[in-house]
């Protein structure tokens, strides 16, 4: 597999600010996913070049894959990685990612090592009708990414139900395809984006679902609604929370909710997953 840049050429890997794009051309391994290989918001491994501070081989980075089913471009075999440069560990310190800095700076026509791909734990509904309430924060916006760009290339079928997604990050450079989505109809998503400002009380990703009651609400009354979640670990405690806070305050019994739901083997928290990129 070779690198390029997002040109509209034939290339393998196409690098620009939100993501990479992996080609696999003629290889045998499929990346794509036009015969059902791969499910919604799989993963693939990348294995960088190099050895460790101890003189092994890097281990396996593992990425989510943010093109749709059928690939970012389809009837090619080919899909696109939401990347974040690592340049600092959890306590501030300098420190450079070899997997997220490698892929980062691929030249054109360098050579991937790819393994996978990996999980079936995200699935997209496909009967007509469905809708989704997609929460996620930084990188963990690549599986919803690849299932809004699934909906819109069918927009033109009408199968499809409402779209509500809420995702932030840290600064408003960390917020990936956030151009795009701004450009998407109003009437095909629901789009609530946020980052954090100096200067500015914080703010989270629970706070929108709460600004956002209503809309929320409705979705989580609809047994054709599907609730993912994606971002860091522990993030679906604070989800949960304001989806109770949300539920109160319009008489509505979230633990009641949530318990038919499971006699109905529908939860919707169950039907939500939370990832940790």
């Amino acid at each position: 597999m070779a690198a390029d840049r997002w040109d509209g050429q034939d290339a393998a890997v196409r690098r620009h600010h939100e993501g990479t794009r992996i080609d696999a051309g003629c290889s045998e391994r499929s990346v794509g996913s036009g015969q059902g290989r791969r499910t919604d918001a799989a993963r693939i491994g990348i294995i960088p070049p190099g050895v460790d501070a101890r003189g092994k081989p890097h281990s396996v980075r593992l990425y989510s894959i943010a093109s749709p089913r059928n690939g970012e471009r389809p009837r090619y075999n080919n899909l696109s990685l939401t990347i974040k440069r690592v340049t600092q560990d959890h306590d501030g310190n300098a420190v450079a990612g070899p997997g997220s800095n490698y892929m980062c700076d691929l030249a054109i026509g360098a050579e991937v090592k790819v393994v996978g791909p990996y999980g079936a734990n995200i699935l997209m509904p496909n009967h007509p009708g469905s809708s989704l309430m997609m929460i996620c924060t930084g990188t963990g916006s690549a599986p919803m990414r690849a299932m809004t760009e699934w909906r819109r290339r069918r927009v033109g079928l009408k199968d499809g139900g409402e779209l509500l997604l809420f995702f932030g990050a840290c600064t408003p450079s960390e917020l990936p395809y956030f151009g795009p989505l701004t450009k998407l109809p109003k009437d095909f998503i629901d789009v609530n984006a946020f980052s954090r400002v100096p200067g500015r009380p914080k703010q989270y990703v629970q706070d929108l679902i709460r600004e956002r009651g209503d809309a929320v609400v409705k979705l989580l009354l609809d047994e054709n609604a599907y609730v993912y979640v994606c971002g860091l670990k522990g993030m679906e405690q604070g989800v949960e929370e304001a989806f109770r806070d949300v539920c109160r305050q319009r008489r509505v019994d979230w633990d009641e909710l949530r318990r038919g739901a499971t006699a109905d083997e529908c939860d919707p928290m169950t039907r939500s997953t939370a990832c940790s990129e």
